[in-house]
This record gives structure tokens, sequence and C-alpha cells, in this order.
């Protein structure tokens, strides 16, 4: 069974530094870098993917979508956020959906319809070890300084609630 990919756009850009630092430089090309990163990662899995970016202020009245690579774009109305959004879809497709956000009441709102949810930094991690999974030349030189060292440590069982939210995203 194949779960949505549901993503709050922003707070991945936020979390992840090569992301961020391109939003620094101009906000549109974060959103760019985002997109075409996760397009690197669809290429590998099957999943359907949705990118949910916040309109602003000044959007549109309608809620706005766009196509990219096979990965679904959303931007919230004027009026409501992208996590209206994530918590419109979450309610309505509940399991065969992943939220990745870092968003604590988000991921609050998702337990409560037994949505699986990912924090962003977690989701990041992931798709740097599918794509880079024996092809390092897949990611641009200067992102491969920011790439999260593994941890050494005592192994540890995870707890009832980590179980269950790892069975959402072993499809990663």
């Amino acid at each position: 069974m194949a779960i949505h990919i549901l993503i709050d756009g922003y707070n991945l850009i936020r979390k992840y530094p090569p992301l961020s630092q391109a939003e620094k430089n101009d906000f549109s090309k974060g959103r760019e870098k985002l997109l075409e990163w996760l397009a690197q990662y669809r290429r590998k899995i099957a999943n359907p993917i949705t990118v949910v970016f916040d309109g602003g202020q000044g959007g549109d009245w309608d809620e706005g979508r766009d196509i990219y690579k096979g990965i679904k774009i959303r931007y919230s109305p004027q009026g409501q956020t992208a996590d209206d959004i994530i918590k419109r879809l979450a309610k309505k497709e509940g399991e065969k959906i992943l939220v990745v956000t870092s968003d604590q009441e988000l991921g609050s709102y998702c337990r409560i319809f037994k949505t699986g949810w990912i924090r962003s930094e977690d989701f990041a991690r992931r798709i740097q070890e599918q794509i880079w999974s024996g092809d390092p030349d897949s990611f641009p030189e200067d992102d491969r300084d920011d790439q999260p060292k593994k941890k050494k440590g005592t192994a540890h069982r995870l707890s009832k609630k980590a179980k269950k939210e790892r069975k959402h995203w072993e499809h990663l």
C-alpha cells in the first residue's frame, strides 16, 4: 500500500539547512530547491507526494494547485494556512497519509485522526539516505557539508508509540 506523503513546505525548508540557506538568499529559491530535491527522491519511491505552502496575505481566494515533476503542490487561499489544508487532508485520508512537519500542534492533530507523521528533520535525513544510496553525486556539491552525522551510542528498544509511528514511514 503506497502512503501519500503530505509535506508542510515552508516548515521543511526551514528545518533543512541547505534549503533554508537558499531561502535566505531568495525566497522563491527555497521552494525551487525543495521541489527539485523532492523530485530526485520521487524517482526512487512510488509514493505520491503533495507539498502545501502558505499562500500568504496576498494569496488568491481559491486554493492554488500546481504539479512539478509528478509532485502535487498546493497553496493555501487567503484567510487559511497550510496547516488548515493539511488538517483537512489528514482528516479525510486518515491512515493512508504521512504528514511531514515539525509543528507540534499539527502532529497532535494527526494523532487524533490516526494519521502518520514524521518530523521534518527526520524526513530530510531519510530523503538524504535514499537519494545518496549508491549515488554520492546525486546531490549538488554545496549540500554535502550539511549532512547530519550519524550518532553512536547504546542501542535501545523503541517505545510502543515509536513503533507505531515507525510503521507509517517504513514505506519511505
